[in-house]
């Protein structure tokens, strides 16, 4: 899976992506060494976790991509089933060409996920 990481991780703008479990695991990630991933995988997964739990409440449907957009970055979550892809990019990224590459990598993974 990490072949498959490493094309988002290519994008200009990309500074890391991983795949967590929906318990905060990292199954799989290419990040930065600047970021701790055991800490990124806990707080990644607690936001989704929320994510779902407000749109279940909100009757919403299923949660597909979180975006979070701060000062300096877009942390994107997009869900994988049993967990999700979170990436993490500058805001100078092409956002519309990232969610591109973002949803292919999902297909991707899932794909490799049914071998």
């Amino acid at each position: 899976m990490e072949e498959i990481l490493s094309i988002l991780s290519k994008i200009e703008g990309v500074r890391g992506v991983a795949i967590i479990s929906n318990e905060g695991l990292i199954i799989t990630s290419l990040l930065p060494s600047d970021l701790d991933p055991d800490a990124v995988s806990g707080m990644c997964a607690s936001n989704f976790r929320n994510s779902i739990t407000t749109a279940k409440v909100l009757n919403s449907g299923k949660v597909k991509h979180i975006l979070v957009e701060t000062e300096t970055d877009f942390i994107i979550f997009s869900s994988i089933g049993n967990g999700f892809l979170a990436t993490v990019s500058s805001r100078s990224v092409n956002l519309g060409y990232l969610r591109i590459k973002i949803d292919k990598c999902i297909r991707d993974v899932k794909e490799k996920m049914l071998e």
